[in-house]
């Protein structure tokens, strides 16, 4: 997840190698909610705790990573096309407690389809030529599908963290969709190593769990 004192750090940096270009006013820096990530790095209290205190060098890392980010998105400046799309997608997330939705008025329930948001908006970039060149994607997912056990009850939850759930660092499902779709695109190129960029960034996520 995103931070205000990783944010602070970065903008800093930026703002020594572009001056007047990168700004506390001009600077969005988000992260994608997810279950599997590093942490350490978050300046609330609590995040400290479970993570047993302040790890600065994960917090370089995510910062020195943006930077180079950065830079290298600025050295690539070129004109282009921005178009938007939107589309719905069924069977690919479920609400986490449909007992606790149904509990909402029966006016509100009336006003959605479904019980979770379906919707999936998609910018698209292009170059002058007309050639995608990234896409970011916004759809309503957990990150959790790599824990093995996930309960609606805190006391089961907190057992099946203790017992089953993941140890590793990844980006999770949105991580995967966008290894996949960089893949996909250039089939002979390394992971990271891409000229066509895919985000699949969040959207709200709460109550939406991957589905089948």
């Amino acid at each position: 997840m995103g931070d205000t004192g990783v944010r602070r750090s970065i903008i800093a940096q930026l703002s020594s190698l572009f001056p007047g270009v990168y700004t506390e006013t001009n600077v969005a820096f988000i992260g994608t909610h997810q279950h599997s990530g590093v942490g350490g790095y978050l300046e609330n209290l609590l995040p400290q705790i479970t993570s047993l205190g302040y790890v600065k060098q994960t917090a370089d890392a995510i910062v020195t990573g943006t930077v180079k980010a950065v830079q290298r998105a600025h050295a690539s400046l070129a004109p282009g096309k921005l178009s938007v799309g939107n589309t719905t997608i069924l069977d690919a997330n479920i609400n986490r407690s449909p007992t606790a939705y149904l509990a909402n008025p029966a006016a509100e329930r009336a006003r959605y389809q479904f019980d979770q948001d379906k919707d999936m908006t998609v910018l698209r970039f292009d170059d002058a030529n007309g050639n995608a060149r990234g896409l970011l994607s916004f759809f309503a997912v957990h990150g959790t599908s790599l824990y093995e056990v996930c309960r609606d009850v805190a006391s089961d939850l907190l057992a099946a963290d203790a017992e089953q759930n993941n140890t590793l660092v990844s980006g999770d499902n949105k991580g995967m969709a966008a290894f996949l779709y960089e893949a996909s695109v250039e089939p002979s190129t390394m992971p990271g190593n891409t000229t066509f960029v895919a985000g699949f960034t969040q959207c709200k996520r709460h109550l939406h769990n991957p589905g089948s």
